[in-house]
């Protein structure tokens, strides 16, 4: 792959500051741009490597900020408190995710096609978004933290939508799936499924490990069927190359 020129990426949200990072090509103008909502470890290197992953398919990618001041947890004993206010305060994950967009947006080239792909609580939050009634040309969500709209919320996602999860998924179990999919259905959203069989949740994390029994799970399987309908998602939208 040519070099990938890294800079802090910064934008606001009502009044908390946020640190992301821009990824991009050194040497080639991209077909799209996503942001990329990682996991519970915000930019760590599994977010770097899902982004060198979107910078081959011929993206720009900004690694959003979860929590706010460039926090990227590092102990899994942080984890909870954070997922929790996460949870707990779904409309400032919107308003920040919203932040990034625009500040992104401001720097592409008109008309650049521009996507949101989230991972477990990323995911959660790029829905959330979706909901809001956000201009995109597509949002991807996988091993996401599923949620049903938040009470009083939009069901209506206007972007084309796929989501990659696993049937093994103890955080988002099947019983949640059925549940996202029935709103997906009911709002008349424009949406994609796929689902991987004895596959749980972190399926994309290869620190996660593979003991079948294990809350996080680490599946190459999976993994690489991900990237693939990623790929085939964004193909049919810009027409990039592989």
């Amino acid at each position: 792959m040519a070099g990938i020129e890294s800079t802090v990426f910064e934008y606001e949200a009502v009044g908390q500051k946020y640190r992301g990072a821009l990824l991009a090509s050194a040497d080639t103008a991209p077909c799209a741009a996503f942001v990329l909502l990682p996991d519970w470890r915000g930019q760590s290197p599994l977010a770097h490597d899902h982004a060198r992953f979107l910078i081959a398919q011929g993206c720009a990618v900004v690694i959003g900020d979860l929590y706010g001041d460039g926090f990227s947890p590092t102990d899994p004993g942080q984890v909870g408190e954070m997922v929790k206010r996460l949870i707990a305060n779904r409309e400032r994950g919107v308003e920040a995710l919203g932040a990034c967009v625009s500040a992104l947006r401001a720097q592409l080239r008109p008309g650049l096609p521009l996507f949101c792909l989230g991972y477990s609580a990323g995911g959660m939050v790029a829905l959330d978004y979706g909901r809001s009634g956000a201009e995109l040309s597509g949002i991807i969500v996988a091993s996401a933290l599923l949620k049903t709209a938040a009470p009083g919320a939009s069901t209506r996602i206007k972007a084309p939508l796929l989501i990659l999860q696993g049937t093994q998924d103890q955080v988002s179990p099947m019983d949640v799936i059925a549940s996202v999919v029935a709103e997906m259905d009911a709002a008349g959203n424009d949406f994609r499924l796929e689902l991987y069989g004895q596959t749980h949740h972190a399926f994309d994390n290869p620190e996660a490990g593979s003991d079948p029994n294990a809350r996080l799970v680490y599946s190459a399987a999976a993994a690489a069927r991900a990237r693939t309908a990623i790929a085939e998602f964004l193909r049919e939208r810009t027409q990039a190359p592989r």
